[in-house]
């Protein structure tokens, strides 16, 4: 399964890539159950695989693709790494794609290191402390625009809620491509 943000999109939109429907299915029926409202469609793109090629040494059986809309809360993206978190636990290997063309992030970026480390600081309090009656959720969180951040907050409650067990750049190869991300094993 692959997932990517499009800024362009108004909702989350499943594609399905390849296969029996499977796991678009799946996908589609975990976000509604979450009270997301995704679109549905069929396509493979030339670019996608071409990717796949180069990532995936095995060329799957069933494939879908998961574009995120920009614009939700944190608390959002959360609850859709929630939604895929059962996905993953059943063995499927979730990808996700930043597609940034006009430039790359770099794993030594400082901003992105602390923003992740404050998340994970941010879990490990929530699961120390508790408050008699729950926790209120009644601040208002602000809308994220930027589709790096939007990903990764979705990416990284799918992960567990745990900081990355693999930070990974692939440096400059003879097509001209570069590959960085985050991993997070299960």
């Amino acid at each position: 399964m692959l997932l990517s943000t499009d800024a362009s999109l108004q909702a989350p939109v499943v594609t399905h890539l390849k296969g029996d429907h499977e796991c678009s299915e799946r996908v589609f029926s975990l976000l509604s159950s979450q009270g997301f409202a995704p679109g549905i469609q069929d396509e493979m793109t030339e670019g996608r695989e071409k990717l796949l090629r180069a990532l995936l040494s095995e060329e799957p059986a069933d494939l879908c693709e998961l574009r995120l809309n920009t614009g939700m809360s944190e608390d959002e993206y959360r609850l859709v790494g929630q939604c895929l978190e059962t996905i993953r636990e059943q063995g499927v290997l979730v990808i996700c794609l930043d597609d940034k063309r006009e430039s790359q992030v770099s794993l030594h970026d400082r901003h992105l290191r602390e923003m992740l480390n404050g998340w994970v600081q941010d879990q490990q309090w929530g699961a120390a402390i508790s408050f008699k009656g729950g926790l209120s959720r009644n601040k208002r969180s602000p809308k994220l625009e930027d589709p790096t951040v939007c990903l990764l907050n979705a990416a990284f409650t799918l992960g567990g809620c745990k900081f990355p067990q693999r930070i990974f750049s692939s440096g400059m190869n003879n097509a001209g491509q570069m590959l960085s991300g985050f991993g997070w094993m299960r």
